[in-house]
């Protein structure tokens, strides 16, 4: 385990970069986009992997990446680990997250366009997240970098 990122993790925050952020110190960095109409009633979202990195590396150039996030309190135990979700500070971003039964992150993922992720649900070994801006995220629990995202317009 990465002792930096379980200390900022003990004390409310993650990583705010689109991708996989792992418990060891690796990193699947990603690219979030939307393509959207003229009147945004039809947005789609896609995630797509880039590259795998380690803290060390982002850290070479930025050293301010964590954010502070409030985990809401409706969180479940999911095979031996327990998944936790919520909001981040500025308002406009979600993340979820899976920790070890003593409270060790495993793994987080941060989202800046789905605001606080407010329910999560485990449907078929997917991982689904709930954004209050009408964003369902769908995560690969075998393969984290496999996500899928719809946006349903109020």
């Amino acid at each position: 385990m990465n002792k930096k990122i379980q200390n900022q993790w003990q004390n409310s925050h993650i990583l705010a970069v689109d991708g996989v952020v792992y418990g060891d110190g690796s990193i699947t960095l990603a690219q979030t986009y939307s393509i959207h109409d003229g009147d945004y009633k039809n947005i789609q979202y896609y995630f797509s992997p880039l590259v795998d990195c380690y803290l060390e590396g982002l850290e070479k150039y930025h050293d301010d990446y964590w954010l502070e996030i409030g985990i809401y309190n409706n969180s479940f135990i999911y095979n031996n680990q327990k998944i936790v979700f919520g909001d981040g500070c500025m308002g406009n971003e979600g993340f979820v997250a899976s920790t070890t039964l003593d409270n060790q992150l495993n793994w987080s993922m941060f989202f800046d366009f789905s605001n606080p992720i407010n329910k999560a649900e485990i449907i078929d070994d997917k991982l689904i997240c709930y954004g209050d801006t009408g964003v369902k995220i769908f995560i690969n629990l075998e393969k984290l970098h496999d996500v899928k995202i719809e946006y349903n317009f109020y």
